[in-house]
């Protein structure tokens, strides 16, 4: 009876159902139309290929750019699709496991989001209300009806989570915490790296001020090393995307980006919901960047709460105070300032004013953030913690119900998909596009980024120059393996794969090494202009008989290091949990 009467069992079952009629829509049969969630499934059909070819971690996708494949997954966030793969293995078509992890993430991240505000407040009213803000915001729906995100939709399901973790660490402080908090932090750099990027900021900041407040140099210090801890689990994905980037395009692409993404203030506070794309400039824009008007109230009761406190100071209004407000918590003051600053902030990063633009344009770390509306994430965070301010600060009930129904009312029009696509596995699994927006994953030994028009996906290889016949030809993401029987005195023969470093070809069990025995058309030293589409490929000269060529995917030495460091750390941290458990 005392579980069921438990007031964290029953807010948390609360926001289970209202994110009921909130993913209603997700359970309509077959596909829908969306700006990413075509490109996320494909990953995640490339994915499951690739793991199922033995490719441990996976790094190319076999099928994309017309078959030529992609380095994709050596630089992009493997969680959603790692997820992803687990539920089609489990029996679901690879668009209902996209649609499964929707939901998971969405309910997941209301728990989370209340269990953070929990151990912050000591109140499961004001958590239930921020957590209930945190999901029923028009940025989320955006997320998950109009962009279909599913790696920025994890991310912010993880967020919370290590803003969970980093508050019991400060009252916890051990090594099982240390490592809960290595592995919370973990899962969200690799669910979605410009997420991760644009929370480091505040995660950092959240704990020195945790810090100050409870006097405490070994919270950072243990801050510090669960950060470096996690960043060691992630570096899987980081390490290759920081030191081998060069390999793409992806530096020259990445240079402008932001600029025709800002976004204006009318904007922000009404702009009408629809399911297009961010279109260049601020005029013609298809979809919505609002943040919300129940989330725009939260902050004018944030307001009235400060003004009271000011002419409470002063010796004004006590009497009506002292029935309105509880009375001020030093704690959660500080962080509603520091929420109001982060909101503020990110609000500014947004907006298309040249103060912002100059930032954007002489900094380069923030370039690194393609999209400058994606800081609208943030606010959605910051208003959730307001929301639960308010909660546990102003006493009347009816004020607390308002802001229930207002949250559920201002964002009623936005629960729902565009339109059905039927989309089979088969589509996904041979989907032959790049798989992101601008093509940035493109090796840099080929001249254009454009999907390959004049290639045959399901041709392997083919012979350029010389007579020659190929035989017994295997291909799969990881490996190609041909023979070939040359009745010319000489041939060559191409290999429609990409080149990318770490890839291991031999002829006749003998090591090929690039750019000398393996030939790779590269733009730098040979004019192709007539030739774009061939640019980038492997080919191998061979004289008369008989030969087997190999050329299997495989790891460089730093990603090979990154692979032991990130599953050495993982192990170590999940020791430490666990052995902290039994204690």
């Amino acid at each position: 009876m005392r579980f069921w009467h438990n007031p964290n069992f029953l807010a948390i079952l609360a926001l289970v159902i209202l994110s009921i009629p909130a993913l209603k829509s997700l359970a309509t049969p077959g596909f829908y139309t969306s700006h990413d969630g075509e490109t996320h499934t494909a990953r995640t059909a490339a994915y499951y290929q690739a793991l199922t070819d033995k490719q441990f971690p996976p790094r190319f996708a076999g099928n994309f750019y017309n078959g030529l494949g992609s380095p994709i997954f050596t630089y992009i966030y493997p969680i959603p699709y790692l997820t992803g793969s687990a539920m089609h293995l489990l029996g679901f078509s690879f668009a209902d496991s996209f649609k499964i992890i929707m939901v998971f993430g969405y309910i997941l991240s209301a728990i989370f989001a209340y269990l953070w505000l929990k151990e912050l407040t000591d109140s499961p009213k004001a958590a239930f209300l921020g957590a209930l803000y945190y999901i029923w915001a028009p940025y989320r729906f955006l997320l998950v009806y109009v962009r279909a995100s599913l790696s920025e939709d994890l991310a912010y399901t993880f967020l919370p989570l290590v803003l969970f973790a980093l508050t019991k660490l400060v009252k916890r402080q051990n090594l099982r915490w240390v490592a809960i908090c290595a592995i919370f932090i973990a899962l969200l750099l690799l669910s979605q790296n410009l997420v991760a990027l644009i929370s480091i900021p505040i995660l950092g900041s959240y704990l020195f001020i945790l810090a100050l407040l409870n006097k405490s140099i070994r919270y950072v210090f243990l801050g510090l090393v669960a950060a470096i801890w996690g960043m060691a689990i992630s570096s899987i994905t980081y390490l290759s995307s920081l030191f081998e980037r060069d390999f793409t395009h992806y530096n020259e692409i990445f240079k402008s980006t932001y600029d025709t993404h800002f976004v204006t203030i009318k904007q922000l506070i009404r702009s009408p919901w629809d399911y297009g794309f961010d279109m260049p400039g601020t005029v013609n824009d298809q979809m919505s960047f609002q943040i919300g008007l129940a989330h725009l109230l939260i902050l004018i009761f944030v307001l009235i709460i400060f003004t009271y406190w000011f002419f409470h100071r002063i010796g004004l209004f006590k009497k009506v105070g002292d029935y309105l407000f509880e009375k001020s918590d030093i704690t959660l003051s500080i962080f509603s300032i520091f929420f109001l600053v982060v909101f503020a902030v990110s609000i500014f990063l947004m907006i298309d004013v040249k103060p912002n633009v100059l930032i954007w344009q002489n900094f380069k770390t923030i370039r690194l953030i393609d999209i400058p509306w994606r800081f609208l994430g943030l606010t959605i965070l910051a208003v959730s913690f307001l929301a639960a301010y308010v909660a546990k600060t102003i006493k009347p009930a009816f004020i607390f119900i308002l802001l229930v129904f207002a949250v559920l009312v201002a964002n009623r029009n936005h629960l729902r998909i565009n339109k059905i696509q039927d989309f089979d596995d088969s589509f996904f699994q041979t989907y032959t596009g790049h798989a992101t927006q601008y093509s940035e994953f493109t090796p840099i030994w080929r001249q254009t980024i454009r999907i390959p028009i004049d290639f045959d996906p399901k041709i392997r290889a083919e012979v350029i120059n010389g007579e020659a016949q190929i035989e017994n030809l295997y291909a799969n993401s990881k490996k190609i393996m041909l023979e070939v029987n040359v009745q010319s005195e000489n041939a060559q023969i191409r290999i429609n794969k990409f080149y990318f470093p770490g890839v291991q070809a031999t002829l006749n069990n003998r090591k090929l090494t690039p750019f000398k025995d393996l030939i790779i058309t590269n733009p730098k030293n040979i004019h192709l202009e007539k030739e774009q589409d061939s640019s980038g490929l492997m080919l191998v000269n061979l004289d008369k008989g008989n030969h087997q060529i190999t050329a299997e995917f495989s790891e460089t030495h730093l990603r090979l290091f990154a692979d032991y460091l990130s599953l050495g750390s993982l192990i170590f941290a999940i020791g430490f949990v666990v052995k902290g458990a039994k204690k």
